[in-house]
């Protein structure tokens, strides 16, 4: 039976030269694939802090037709703002439950 192991030297050095490339290809790999997910943590990050920054100008933008719809009355505070009533009554609602 052959054996599964080279014969002459040449193909022995062949295979320790394709297993060490092997090698190098995996751990170039495995620091590609280390890179990438601090790359992905870095940017979940920043999107979780803008998020933030968005809601909190969401709730101030509320907070300004609700005021706008109490001074002027939902009417007047839409046509002024160009919000439809339903806008101007959906936002003073969630003014209303911060």
């Amino acid at each position: 039976m052959p054996s599964a192991t080279p014969i002459s030297h040449a193909a022995r050095e062949r295979l320790r030269e394709h297993k060490a490339a092997a090698a190098k290809a995996v751990a170039a790999h495995a620091a590609s694939l280390s890179r990438l997910d601090a790359a992905t943590s870095r940017r979940a990050e920043i999107v979780a802090r803008q998020d933030a920054l968005v809601a909190d100008a969401v709730t101030e933008v509320a907070g300004a037709v609700a005021e706008a719809a109490r001074v002027m009355g939902i009417d007047v505070a839409a046509t002024v703002l160009g919000l439809s009533k339903a806008e101007v009554r959906r936002m003073s609602k969630v003014a209303e439950a911060q």
